[in-house]
Parts: C-alpha cells; structure tokens; sequence
C-alpha cells in the first residue's frame, strides 16, 4: 500500500499564516557507540511554504531528538540545538544560519516535523530561491550541526526519500518558471 504523501496544509488560528508542509521530512542519524550499543541522535529535516496574506516564503526545519535518556547525566542536553547547519552533497555544501524566534518566526505556534520523542530543540532557516531549488533536486547526503568551540556533529542519511519532496515541489509550485 502506497502512502499519500501530498503535503499537509495548516492554518495557524492565532496568526492566520497558511502553511504548507512536506508530508514526510527526511531523518539523518549519528551513531553514538561509546554511549550505547545503537545509540542514535537524530535531525528530522523538512521544508515548508507559508503564505502570509500572498507573501510566499520558504524555510528549512531542523529538529534534533535522541533515542538516549541524558537526564541522569548532569549538564547534557535532550540533544543537540541546531544552529548553524551544513547540508552536504558530492558536488558540494550549503550553509545556513538560523532565524532568530525559531518556528514564530514562520507564524507557527505549533511543532512542525515534531519527532516521536516528547523532547526536541528545533532551528527554522529562510532558504533563497537557488537554495529551495537545491534542496528540490536531491536531498543532502548529510548534514552537520556546527558547535561554537567543539567539532561539527554530522548526521548521515537515515530515512531520506525523494517522494515527500517530489509531492511538496509539485504542490507548491518549486522551481517552475510561474507561481
């Protein structure tokens, strides 16, 4: 049986942005071993149209959460809060910078690509027309966390398909000439 992976739309009621989700984000792991046997971070990575009265704009979703409890280790986060991000391909990079106010920035008030765990931390990025049509094309093969004063985190491919973006590009119009 074939999934419906058209994107979800929602209206947020308190600030009237309509918003329009990928169906499925892609999911990037990083093994942990010295932790636990099958230990893993994860990011769950999605793009999103919202329309604020015509005012179309696009954003890339990052949502770090973890399989691994670190609430008995003193000082250790849920999981990493992304921050600066690369997406990695053969040909090369992109890196980006996150909006200051998170997902209310997009005018949503509720977790977008929320993960199965309760706890999460989660970056919105603005992305560029040549950005969107980048991500369009193939999903990254990887995708860094860069921390201030520690080595990048990198996540490589989990979950990633093409079908949720084919659907969202289709829906939304990405990369064809007229909107």
């Amino acid at each position: 049986m074939q999934r419906d992976l058209s994107p979800v739309e929602r209206l947020d009621p308190h600030t009237a942005v309509n918003t329009t989700i990928m169906a499925e984000p892609w999911v990037y792991a990083r093994e942990l071993p010295a932790i636990a046997a099958n230990a893993r971070d994860y990011l769950n990575v999605g793009v999103v149209e919202t329309n604020r009265a015509g005012q179309r704009r696009y954003w890339l979703g990052v949502v770090a959460w973890s399989t691994i409890d670190r609430s008995a280790v003193p000082g250790q986060a849920v999981s990493l809060q992304p921050q600066r991000v690369r997406l990695g391909w053969v040909d090369g990079e992109l890196e980006l910078t996150p909006v200051s106010g998170g997902r209310q920035a997009l005018g949503a008030n509720e977790p977008i690509f929320a993960p199965p765990q309760p706890a999460f931390r989660e970056a919105w990025y603005a992305l560029s027309p040549a950005e969107l049509e980048r991500l369009a094309r193939e999903p990254p093969q990887f995708v860094s966390l860069d921390r201030e004063g520690d080595m990048p985190a990198r996540y490589e491919s989990w979950q990633v398909g093409r079908q949720s973006m084919k659907a969202f590009r289709e829906a939304t119009g990405v990369g064809s000439p007229v909107r």
